[in-house]
């Protein structure tokens, strides 16, 4: 009895994950090229911000990418320490010194009841002269182009805008499964925001217009959540019907992630991720119900080995059919934002995530003790 409800439970879950890895791939094959969008040099008033945790390795790279911008606007770039113990801030002056656009303030402005890096983008907010805000990593690469690209997404009345990030090609198996996963991450994300249905945003890349920041009181309705500046306050947004959204696929508004080389730090990052799927169901229920279809769905793949180990053919035929789907969604997604196509990284990856989804999973509820930043 109890082995028919779990196979009965298991073919409506792995249905149900099917249906929406069809959904993602309706919503990318409505991607329009870049280059149908209508020309415009938008030009707006910016401030950058920025937040770094003893960066000093890496801190100069960004800084750059920052310095050699072209865009012919006012922009301003706030770097806001957030609590570094290294040379940070001596790199950020060093900076200041010889462009006046460089601003350093440290995460203690910031509104004292907000937690982690909610706390530091608040100070940076705050300092903002420009109206239009937009946000990166410091461990991210920006194209000379990237201001210039995202704000001219600011057509139609639109008033954020999602940007998105890709990490580069090296030789480390965790580094390539990194860079397939980000690319499946940022297809969905691009998928539900042509489908109409945003389902989130990343930090990494991200605009939006100051008023809306204001007009939501910031983020002190998630002050007790340990992230949540991204995807949950989009959410938010959405749902008090306060944002026109637009998603930008222009090669030269996408940015590089930083690069990971070991598992540790890329577990540390996504369960820091996850953490805000877990209180989802406050902002977003189908949303909530989606990321629980595809955490059942990959457990189930871990079990059902063990289950039917008689039936080869079985077990076969159900692995062939979820490697095909997700196969011609990553493929569709990598041609229309022109990203380059790695199988033999994409077979690596399928095999390593299905039990990577579940200890994500596991362990995002206790996202929380592991603070905004670790080493990675």
């Amino acid at each position: 009895m109890l082995f028919d409800l779990f196979i009965s439970f298991f073919y409506i879950n792995i249905i149900a994950y099917f249906l929406l890895l069809f959904w993602f791939i309706i919503g990318i094959l409505k991607t329009k090229s870049s280059s149908s969008n209508t020309p415009l040099n938008i030009i707006k008033d910016i401030s950058v911000i920025i937040c770094a945790k003893n960066e000093e390795n890496i801190l100069n790279n960004i800084l750059n990418d920052l310095k050699n911008q072209n865009y012919k606007g006012n922009i301003e770039f706030i770097i806001v320490d957030d609590n570094s113990s290294d040379n940070t801030s001596s790199i950020i002056y060093d900076y200041i010194d010889k462009d006046k656009r460089f601003k350093y303030i440290h995460s203690d402005e910031g509104d004292s009841s907000l937690s982690h890096k909610k706390r530091a983008l608040d100070a940076g907010i705050k300092i903002s002269q420009y109206d239009y805000l937009m946000f990166t990593d410091a461990g991210c690469r920006l194209n000379k182009d990237w201001a210039k690209s995202m704000i001219n997404q600011y057509r139609d009345d639109k008033d954020y805008i999602i940007g998105l990030s890709f990490a580069k090609d090296v030789k480390k198996l965790v580094s390539k499964f990194q860079k397939i996963d980000l690319f499946m991450l940022m297809f969905s994300t691009l998928s539900s925001a042509n489908l109409n249905y945003p389902l989130a945003s990343t930090g990494q890349n991200l605009s939006y217009k100051k008023d809306i920041f204001l007009s939501m009181n910031g983020f002190s309705r998630i002050s007790n959540l340990m992230m949540g500046d991204d995807s949950i306050f989009m959410q938010m947004c959405l749902k008090s019907n306060s944002i026109r959204l637009g998603i930008s696929n222009e090669s030269n508004s996408f940015v590089d992630s930083k690069i990971i080389y070991n598992w540790r730090d890329l577990l540390l990052q996504r369960i820091r991720w996850g953490g805000d799927g877990i209180v989802m169901w406050k902002y977003n229920k189908c949303f909530f119900i989606i990321m629980l279809v595809t955490f059942l769905a990959n457990l189930f793949y871990i079990m059902i080995p063990f289950i039917f180990y008689s039936s080869i053919y079985f077990l076969i035929i159900h692995f062939l059919i979820k490697f095909s789907i997700e196969l011609i969604f990553y493929l569709i997604g990598s041609i229309k934002v022109n990203r380059k196509i790695y199988i033999i990284d994409f077979i690596s990856w399928f095999f390593i995530q299905i039990p990577y989804i579940v200890l994500v999973g596991l362990l995002s509820p206790f996202a929380y003790y592991l603070g905004w930043k670790s080493n990675s």
